[in-house]
């Protein structure tokens, strides 16, 4: 693993980076701190995911130990806990002005991509990282859904309904184990992509549907992400406007 400062952000790498790899990370922060758009490019096999996924993770976890530097000098009453790191080394990132910024300001990542094999692929990526975000892979029920009595029908419109009667029924024993086994230690501490988490059902009798993958990783299990992966396709308006 080799340590890197970018921007005055320490990034986690799996390797000794190449010089298109350190200046692709070093745009991506930029436009961060910045709060600005970017549109990056980068030719094929130059490791455009790696990079975007260690540039935006390192640049969270710095935003938070700004949070926490500014939480212990307001309790300190203004004096510097370390001579030799005064305060001011931190940086202003999370701060926006005069207007306090807390934890629960801290940016939420939201990773999309066309395809879900191309997720992934950002799942075997996040892997390889020194990063362990609580992640949240949103798919459809035709990906997550292993009810079989839902799944045999050929139509995804019947499947929704099917899902949907089930569910307000609580007659799905996939959906009605989501609560109980939503702080699973498998399933909160893994990074885990769409096959993986088919997997952990079957061996739980857990049912996934998008409604079950708000109660695992929302309000009703505890549980925040830091970052959501999913298809662009489910941001995007529709229909797309004309260009």
């Amino acid at each position: 693993m080799t340590s890197l400062t970018l921007k005055g952000v320490t990034v986690n790498f799996p390797f000794p980076p190449y010089d298109c790899q350190k200046d692709y990370m070093s745009k991506v922060i930029e436009c961060l701190q910045e709060k600005a758009n970017g549109v990056l490019e980068s030719p094929t096999g130059t490791g455009k995911t790696l990079c975007l996924l260690c540039a935006t993770l390192a640049w969270r976890e710095r935003f938070k130990d700004t949070i926490s530097a500014r939480k212990i000098t307001e309790r300190l009453k203004g004096e510097e806990m370390f001579s030799n790191t005064p305060l001011s080394s931190w940086g202003t990132a999370a701060t926006d002005g005069d207007t306090p910024t807390y934890y629960t300001d801290v940016p939420k990542i939201i990773y999309a991509s066309r395809t879900h094999s191309q997720l992934a692929q950002v799942i075997k990526e996040l892997k390889n990282t020194t990063y362990k975000p609580k992640v949240c892979v949103l798919g459809s029920r035709e990906q997550l859904c292993i009810n079989p009595e839902v799944m045999k029908h050929t139509s995804n419109h019947v499947k929704v309904h099917s899902c949907r009667a089930k569910v307000s029924t609580r007659s799905c024993v996939y959906y009605n184990n989501v609560e109980e086994k939503s702080t699973e230690k498998e399933l909160v501490n893994s990074v885990l992509d769409v096959e993986d988490l088919v997997k952990f059902g079957n061996k739980q009798r857990l049912h996934k549907s998008p409604k079950c993958l708000e109660m695992l990783v929302g309000r009703k299990s505890g549980v925040e992400p830091n970052a959501v992966i999913r298809r662009c396709q489910t941001m995007l308006p529709k229909p797309l406007p004309q260009v």
